[in-house]
């Protein structure tokens, strides 16, 4: 299937390349939930494969995505930049990902979550793909769940 070395290129070409931001794998585990305006996105992917991409960053990254991707200011960046942002780097990563599993496959709209002590499950799947990134001092989290069924 897709691997974690897949999913960490993917990630680090479509950050590197449409942000310029630096993106490495970092062994350690990043503990997302709890902190304060996390984001989480996530896109499914339905078809021959049935499954979601899940991509999590920090409060600080939300924010510098969304500085690049809208070319604002820190100080102009709203929530709804945040969303919007996490929406559409969540939407390019699944994509990728989507041209690697069995097709054909179809990408669902992203959905968004902001805020903070939140568990965000997706019953009936097993995550076997799960990549740690450090992007620019913060953390983020790529999971590629498959449908059980």
């Amino acid at each position: 299937m897709v691997s974690n070395e897949e999913v960490m290129q993917i990630t680090e070409h479509v950050l590197g390349t449409m942000l310029e931001l630096v993106t490495v794998a970092d062994s350690e585990e990043v503990l997302l939930s709890g902190r304060s305006e996390a984001f989480t996105g996530c896109v499914h992917i339905s078809g021959e494969w049935q499954g979601a991409v899940i991509v999590q960053g920090s409060p600080e990254l939300g924010r510098l995505i969304a500085e690049r991707f809208l070319q604002l200011s820190p100080d102009e960046v709203s929530e709804v930049d945040v969303i919007d942002s996490a929406a559409e780097l969540t939407n390019m990563i699944g994509g990728n990902i989507k041209g690697l599993v069995p097709g054909p496959s179809f990408l669902s709209i992203p959905s968004v979550t902001i805020g903070s002590d939140f568990d965000f499950q997706l019953p009936g799947t097993r995550t076997f793909t799960n990549v740690v990134a450090n992007c620019e001092g913060q953390p983020l989290r790529i999971k590629l769940c498959e449908s059980k069924s």
